[in-house]
């Protein structure tokens, strides 16, 4: 009796083991909200002894989160120098780290415009500059059309580039700087100004694993984001594959 309840119970401990869950968080530019979602409930389907978080932010915030020392396993970030910043520190592994996707600054509003300085005496929403990417693009663009100095007592900044997006659909701004692929989140406002690519550094979403990070299954998801089933995904939510 004692031997079948002994043996009973070792038959337990190992189907619990056996069926446990292991974790993988992903730290993502707010702007994938939907394709890693999409992604993530599609690899959790195909591993179901994997679990896989999400993590979404501004990319630089999350890069100062990596220094903090969060627990994150992988990062995709909306910038390239981003990840390039945290490689040179050590916090990256050389060998699992890629320039994924391009993406297009845009503008959205509820009136065309032709030009940029026809945002001059109107509120728009930018991320914030310093951990927010399209912010730092958007401050890119009106530097270099020397517009930042007179517009800048106009701007309002948020904390990732989905709330500037927000702002702007909620009736809160009159403009928004905005990527191309946020698009599909609006009701109340569309794209009034596509921005010239010349006047602003080339937007490249790159994802990489964090130092020390790269188990076996983290190098699996790893591996799904570059699969020919994940590029499909990125494409359908109006993503350019950087060649």
């Amino acid at each position: 009796m004692k031997k079948n309840l002994v043996g009973a119970l070792l038959m337990l401990i190992l189907f619990s083991i056996s069926s446990f869950a292991s974790e993988i968080t992903i730290s993502c530019a707010a702007s994938l909200k939907e394709v890693i979602e999409e992604l993530s409930d599609k690899f959790n389907k195909e591993n179901k002894k994997i679990k896989v978080n999400v993590n979404l932010g501004g990319s630089g915030a999350l890069k100062n989160q990596i220094i903090a020392g969060a627990p994150v396993d992988l990062v995709f970030f909306a910038s390239q120098k981003d990840l390039t910043d945290l490689s040179e520190k050590g916090f990256v592994e050389k060998d699992y780290q890629k320039n994924m996707l391009k993406n297009r600054l845009v503008i959205a509003g509820r009136t065309q415009i032709q030009s940029l300085d026809k945002l001059l005496g109107y509120k728009t929403a930018i991320g914030i500059p310093e951990t927010v990417p399209a912010g730092r693009y958007a401050k890119e663009v009106l530097t270099k059309s020397k517009l930042w100095d007179e517009i800048h007592k106009d701007l309002v900044f948020t904390r990732d580039v989905r709330s500037a997006a927000q702002y702007v659909d909620l009736y809160e701004v009159d403009f928004s700087f905005i990527y191309k692929t946020d698009v599909t989140m609006l009701k109340n406002s569309d794209i009034v100004f596509t921005v010239p690519e010349e006047l602003h550094s080339p937007i490249i979403y790159s994802y990489g694993i964090v130092k020390d990070r790269a188990s076996t299954d983290v190098v699996k998801f790893y591996n799904f984001l570059n699969s020919e089933y994940a590029k499909k995904i990125y494409e359908k939510y109006n993503f350019e594959l950087v060649e």
